[in-house]
């Protein structure tokens, strides 16, 4: 097994999407089976040493960086163990990437659903936050797809959990108070009456135990499909178009803001000079005549919008799509401060008041923040990031979150959809859960993780473990 202590070596695990600072370790291991992970573990917990579990690096809440102790990078675990056709199952080791999985199904003309934003980040990353990606307005996140997970706990013992054969609340024992809301979230332990116990640990950021094997369902592969971006005057008009079009039969339903197409413009210059917003679809049998009334009606002139019917121009459109974060992500390290950005979802009935609060918030002070918005609309999950151009408006940006976030909850969604709470969003999860809810989310992790080692400081402050 390959250990490392070169601080050169160590840096390149310091750091994820999220810009987060400050993280440091004492060693890195890369084992290579389990049985080197077992003895790591086994190690860590007789001395009391903290140990972080890193992935693809690709999150955005800082859950890989470590504060101290070891680093297990899972990389050399990137095996897919087995594709069975008939089943339409796979089973891949944990930092098999998106990628690397989808170049084999479509050689067997199947498809893994889910649909991250980043293609190169492992599906065991993608498994410990429950991710989602554009594709989830139709097959759901992550956890819908995840039939069976292998599991090595802090004291070295390993168990399968495969869905359907035991429910959570027979594993903890115990009646817990708090309820994850039945909309997309990635916000604490999934835990609601009768929920799976491999659901608590989908989208437990690693800190119940460390996932050495997935088993996740496929579907066949569907190819008549075509991709648009249509251009709007106004954000009103996207908004009214995107609850029109999404009760039809579509996969995807993204959303632009006017600041967003701004940013993008230097990269794609053909976007409309007049455009007040843009929203991204890929459907399978809407008929194009009646697309285009529905385009007309909401004052789309449709020459300008992009329309994408082979796998070319679909995968330029996808570009368009998975370049927004890229784009926002780049302001926050060119202004040298950590990701101030909302991972909020409401129900749909909520949506128009999260959505003209967003805007209430955004225009009422005068500060140099660079806003914008964008993401998954057909689940009511926009993602607003605010970048502070001086270090006066990081309180600003600070505050305008958890204003949001405040909100969020009042309306009974969730502070983060997709994106975990990692290390940067304590605080907006107790908005949500409360100081009770928490608690027994600590107690949870004290269950699964006796020595609370894994994972310190993701989802819940360190200093709660002692």
């Amino acid at each position: 097994m390959l250990k490392k202590t070169d601080p050169a070596v160590i840096q390149s695990y310091l750091e994820d999407s999220s810009n987060l600072s400050g993280g440091f370790a004492d060693g890195l291991f890369l084992p290579e089976n389990e049985k080197e992970i077992i003895e790591i573990t086994k190690e860590c917990s007789s001395k009391a040493i903290p140990l972080t579990t890193s992935g693809g690096t690709t999150g955005t809440t800082g859950g890989c960086i470590p504060f101290g102790g070891w680093i297990l990078g899972t990389e050399k675990l990137n095996k897919i163990i087995d594709i069975n056709q008939k089943s339409k199952t796979a089973i891949v080791q944990p930092a098999v990437t998106l990628d690397a999985l989808d170049i084999e199904l479509k050689k067997l003309n199947l498809l893994y659903p889910p649909d991250p934003t980043e293609a190169t980040a492992f599906i065991g990353g993608t498994a410990a936050t429950n991710a989602s990606g554009s594709r989830s307005f139709k097959f759901g996140a992550t956890r819908n797809w995840i039939k069976r997970i292998k599991v090595i706990f802090s004291t070295g013992e390993t168990q399968n959990i495969e869905r359907g054969k035991l429910l959570a609340s027979k594993q903890i024992h115990n009646n817990l108070s708090y309820k994850t809301p039945n909309i997309k979230t990635s916000a604490g332990y999934y835990y609601n009456d009768n929920s799976d116990l491999i659901d608590l640990f989908i989208g437990s950021e690693g800190t119940l135990g460390i996932i050495t094997e997935i088993e996740v369902n496929l579907i066949n592969r569907f190819h008549d499909t075509f991709d648009i971006i249509a251009f709007f005057k106004t954000e009103k008009d996207a908004v009214d178009f995107a609850e029109q079009i999404k009760t039809s039969d579509i996969l995807t339903l993204e959303f632009f803001d006017h600041n967003s197409l701004g940013l993008l413009r230097p990269a794609y210059p053909q976007i409309p000079e007049n455009s007040g917003a843009a929203v991204y679809f890929e459907a399978e049998a809407l008929e194009l005549d009646q697309l285009a009334q529905m385009l007309e009606k909401h004052n789309v002139k449709l020459e300008e919008s992009w329309l994408g019917t082979n796998d070319k121009q679909k995968e330029e459109l996808r570009k368009f799509r998975h370049a927004m974060p890229e784009h926002i992500n780049e302001e926050f390290k060119k202004h040298n401060t950590i990701k101030y950005a909302s991972d909020i979802a409401v129900p749909d009935d909520k949506f128009r008041e999260m959505l003209n609060y967003y805007n209430s918030q955004l225009t009422s002070h005068n500060s140099q923040l660079f806003w914008v918005k964008f993401g998954h609309i057909g689940q009511n999950h926009l993602h607003v990031n605010l970048v502070p151009k001086t270090q006066n408006d990081i309180p600003i940006a600070k505050e305008t979150i958890l204003k949001f976030v405040k909100k969020a909850v009042s309306l009974g969604g969730t502070c983060s959809a997709e994106h975990g709470i990692g290390k940067i969003k304590h605080e907006y999860l107790q908005e949500m859960f409360g100081l009770k809810g928490i608690s027994e989310m600590v107690k949870i992790k004290k269950h699964f993780d006796p020595s609370r080692i894994l994972n310190q400081g993701n989802i819940f402050p360190r200093e709660l473990l002692k």
